[in-house]
C-alpha cells in the first residue's frame, strides 16, 4: 500500500485547518479604525479574510481549483430542493422561539428599513447578501467542502462550532441578534455538504436570514 498520497492528503488537511484558525484569530483581533464606518470597515476587511486569502491559499499553495472552494454548481440533482429542506424548518423554529421567547425585545433592526421600503431591500439584498456571501465562502466552502471534505456530516456541525465560537469571540458573545446567523449557518451547511456548491448555500442562508427580518418585521 503506497502511503504517500495519504500522507500528503492529511499534510494538505493540517495546513489548511491551521491557516483556516489563523485567519479567523487575525480578523476577530484586527485592530478597528475608528475613521471608518463599522459596517463598511467590516464588509471590506470579509472581502480580504474571507474571500481573497481563501482564494489565494487555494489556487497558489494548495494549487487546487475554486471549485474545490464550492465555486460551481450542484454536484447531485435537486439543488433547489435542498435549498427549500432547509429553510422552511428552520423558519418554523424561528417562528415558535420568537413567540415562546422574548426574542422582539433583543432583536434589532436599523430604523430606517422599517419605515422605508427602498432601504429595506437594499439592506436585505446588497448588504446582508454580501455578508451572507463572505460567511458562505469562507465557513462552507473553505472550511466544510474543502478543509473537512472527508469528516462527512460531523464537518456540517463543526463549522456551526466553530462559526458560533467565531460570533462569540469577535462580538459581546452569543444574543438573539445571532440566532439567524446560527441557524443559517446549520441550514446553509446541511446545503453545501448536499450540494457541494457555495451558490446553493448562499442561497439558503440568505433566504434565512431575509425572512427572519421579514418575520419580525410582520410580527411586530
Amino acid at each position: 500500500m503506497n502511503i504517500l498520497p495519504l500522507l500528503s492528503r492529511w499534510k494538505k488537511s493540517l495546513l489548511t485547518g491551521l491557516f483556516a484558525v489563523a485567519t479567523l484569530a487575525i480578523y476577530a483581533f484586527f485592530p478597528a479604525d475608528a475613521r471608518l464606518n463599522v459596517t463598511i470597515q467590516s464588509v471590506l476587511l470579509g472581502v480580504a479574510f474571507f474571500v481573497a486569502l481563501p482564494i489565494f491559499f487555494v489556487r497558489l499553495v494548495l494549487r487546487e481549483p475554486l471549485s474545490a472552494l464550492g465555486f460551481q454548481g450542484s454536484i447531485r440533482r435537486y439543488g433547489p430542493v435542498a435549498v427549500l429542506l432547509a429553510v422552511v424548518p428552520i423558519l418554523s423554529i424561528w417562528y415558535v422561539l420568537f413567540h415562546v421567547f422574548p426574542v422582539a425585545a433583543s432583536y434589532r433592526l436599523p430604523a430606517v428599513i422599517r419605515t422605508s421600503f427602498p432601504f429595506f431591500l437594499f439592506y436585505e439584498v446588497v448588504l446582508v447578501g454580501a455578508i451572507s456571501f463572505l460567511y458562505e465562502v469562507f465557513f462552507r466552502g473553505f472550511v466544510l467542502i474543502l478543509w473537512l471534505r472527508n469528516a462527512g456530516l460531523w464537518a456540517v456541525f463543526f463549522q456551526t462550532g466553530l462559526f458560533a465560537s467565531f460570533l462569540a469571540v469577535s462580538g459581546r458573545g452569543i444574543t438573539w441578534q445571532d440566532v439567524p446567523l446560527l441557524f443559517a449557518s446549520l441550514a446553509s451547511g446541511f446545503v453545501a455538504h448536499y450540494t457541494r456548491s457555495v451558490s446553493y448555500s448562499w442561497a439558503s442562508a440568505w433566504l434565512i436570514l431575509f425572512l427572519s427580518d421579514v418575520l419580525i418585521l410582520v410580527i411586530r
